[in-house]
Formats: structure tokens, C-alpha cells, sequence
């Protein structure tokens, strides 16, 4: 089964379950136990644990794991406003015009009461993508999008060595776009770069990159020979950081690199003493 509510009053998990589903205290305990159940984001297997007025709980059933491409849809952050996702490589974040059945958004839509996309990563890239759960968290993020005061930055490895640091600013699509870039290794004929966006146009540190002669590894669209050197694109969104649309504290998310690229990302020299 799967119920969703906020706690109206502080009360044990097993009574709040009880009084908001069908299940009878008996079973509630049991699928607390099997790991069923979620108080604000977090797993609870204790069925005696006191529930916070206004916390969210989620009943999933025990073991029912969130699928996206085969694989489990990691989740970095979540309250009640907002929940940060690792989107794996190959995964729409969004209906294609090719009519891809599985995506993102529509996967969480199908487990979440309400769900809003605000940004999305290409589909062959992986990485952190940030959505609300409330109408509530959605201006303040928009805002936040819209004037770049969420940050995001990315883990790329390209062909070649663009330098220590620098900005790409050519124009997509004939509007104004700035790529700023970091390296961070550089082995073997490729560079590990870290890169933070002005501006949101589409493909932009792909573009970027090509143009400047330095086009990222695996990309196949704008890569060109760069394309065939790995068998997926080597863009991972890392980091985000974004004030809290309720608290307006400063909430930062990272993610690792995935397996399917540290052993490129060793390659070019990340991580060497």
C-alpha cells in the first residue's frame, strides 16, 4: 500500500499509521519493522518513535524500492518543501519528443502527492536535479533559478587542457551564455574541469566546450571524435547549493562521482597524489 499525510499532533508512528490508513496497529508495527515507512525523508523501523506535529509520513510498503532505468532513484535531500535526486546517466529528466516511456519526473510523479521540475540535466549526463513537493516552495525556487542564486556545479572531463581557469561566453542560440571552469587534473590528454553556470541554455557546457576545442569525452552530439573515447557522456552534476525556500537556510547537496565514470575521471588524472 501507499499513504502520504502530515502528522496533525505529536503521536507514536504505529498510533499515526493506525489512525491514517487502513492498516490496524499489528500490521502498522510490522510494516514500520520491514522498513515500510518514512518520517520526513528519513527510514523509521521503530514503531514506539514520537512523530513531530507537521512532520510528513510516507508509507510506501516494506521493501518497495523507487526504479527509475533498473536501478534505485538515489535520493541526497528531502523535507517536506523540496527533495534532491541523483539522476543516473541515460534518464530523461522529462517527456522526449521520441516518447521515452520512463523519465524522471514522471517516476516521481507516480510516487509523490505533488512533484515540480524546475531544471533539468541532459539526458546522458547524471547527477544532482532538484524538485518541490509543495506549491509553496515553488516562487522562491523559480527566483532562485532565474537570477542564478541556486549554484550549480558540474565534474567534466574534456580533451585537451583549456587552462587553470577561465570563462567561455560565445552566445547559444543567439542569447548570452557563460560557462566559468575550474581544473582540477589534467593526465593522459584529457582535463578534469569543474564548471559553474551563469546561464541555463541548453547543452551549454557541451557547446561550450566543443567551441573552445576542448569538447567533452563520451559526447556524442557535440563531441565529435571525443564522442567514441567513453561509452556515456562525462558530465555529472556534483553539487548544489540553494537557500531554503521556507527557512532560507543554505542547504548543500553533493554527489559523488558514479561508477560508470571514476575510472575515466582516474584516467585523467583526478584523485592522483
Amino acid at each position: 500500500m501507499r499513504a502520504r499525510f502530515v502528522a496533525p499532533a505529536p503521536e507514536r508512528l504505529d498510533k499515526l499509521l493506525a489512525a491514517h490508513t487502513r492498516l490496524s496497529r499489528k500490521r502498522a508495527r510490522l510494516l514500520i519493522e520491514r522498513g515500510g515507512v518514512r518520517v520526513d525523508g528519513e527510514l523509521r523501523r521503530r514503531a514506539s518513535l514520537m512523530v513531530d506535529e507537521g512532520a510528513l509520513v510516507e508509507v510506501r510498503g516494506a521493501g518497495a524500492p523507487k526504479k527509475s532505468t533498473g536501478a534505485e532513484l538515489v535520493e541526497r535531500y528531502r523535507d517536506p518543501w523540496v527533495v534532491v535526486v541523483d539522476k543516473p546517466s541515460g534518464l530523461p529528466c522529462q517527456p522526449t519528443r521520441t516518447g521515452h516511456q520512463q523519465h524522471l519526473f514522471g517516476i516521481l510523479q507516480a510516487q509523490e502527492k505533488y512533484v515540480a521540475l524546475h531544471h533539468r540535466l541532459d539526458t546522458p549526463a547524471s547527477g544532482l536535479v532538484l524538485l518541490s513537493l509543495n506549491k509553496g516552495a515553488n516562487k522562491a525556487l523559480a527566483d532562485g533559478f532565474r537570477t542564478s542564486s541556486i549554484h550549480r556545479a558540474y565534474r567534466v572531463v574534456v580533451v585537451g587542457d583549456p587552462g587553470e581557469q577561465g570563462s567561455w561566453s560565445t552566445e547559444l542560440d543567439g542569447k548570452s551564455a557563460r560557462t566559468h571552469f575550474r581544473r582540477l587534473a589534467s593526465k593522459g590528454g584529457m582535463s578534469v574541469l569543474e564548471c559553474t553556470l551563469e546561464t541555463g541554455r541548453t547543452h551549454q557546457i557541451r557547446r561550450h566546450a566543443a567551441t573552445a576545442g576542448t569538447p567533452v569525452v563520451g559526447d556524442r552530439r557535440h563531441g565529435g571524435a571525443a564522442g567514441r573515447i567513453w561509452p556515456r557522456l562525462a558530465l555529472h552534476a556534483a553539487a548544489l547549493e540553494f537557500a531554503h525556500p521556507v527557512s532560507e537556510d543554505t542547504v548543500r547537496v553533493e554527489s559523488p562521482i558514479p561508477a560508470d565514470l571514476t575510472e575515466l575521471f582516474a584516467q585523467a588524472g583526478l584523485g592522483d597524489g
